[in-house]
């Protein structure tokens, strides 16, 4: 319970998983993080100052709407928008007061994201498994009727 109200994360190698201590400051690949500006378990203000505990600079995205709508709200919603910036200041109302607001969700802008950090387009593989691993079921798998 001491590290969900201290919240130890922040401070590294305060909190040790299986042996390791966790730096957050040594997660160096790229990051996108959202929240939602209505969000009343995660404030966004919150959220955001994690931009500054991670090793690499994270694209922070604000959602319109609260929790859970601000995550899932669908592409082509015409209530929805989102507010993006490149600069990211220690001060979170400082980087609302300088984001750029977009109509529409941010699953635009994730997928644009992810498309830069993707590679090209390959076929699917004319057969399951691979690399020595044989196939154990038929999709969707077994799990689904257990």
């Amino acid at each position: 319970m001491r590290i969900a109200l201290e919240n130890s994360l922040v401070r590294p190698g305060e909190v040790t998983v299986l042996g390791t201590p966790v730096d957050l400051s040594a997660i160096t690949v790229d990051s996108y993080l959202v929240a939602g500006i209505a969000d009343h378990i995660t404030p966004w203000v919150n959220a955001y100052r994690t931009v500054h505990l991670l090793g690499s600079q994270p694209r922070f995205v604000l959602s319109t709407s609260g929790h859970i709508a601000a995550l899932v709200n669908p592409p082509g919603n015409p209530k929805a928008s989102y507010r993006v910036n490149d600069e990211l200041p220690q001060d979170a109302e400082a980087w609302l007061a300088s984001a750029t607001q977009t109509p529409g969700t941010w699953w635009g802008d994730w997928t644009g994201w992810l498309n830069e950090r993707s590679g090209s387009e390959r076929d699917a593989p004319a057969t399951l498994g691979g690399g020595g691993y044989e196939p154990l079921a038929d999709a969707p798998g077994t799990y689904v009727g257990e």
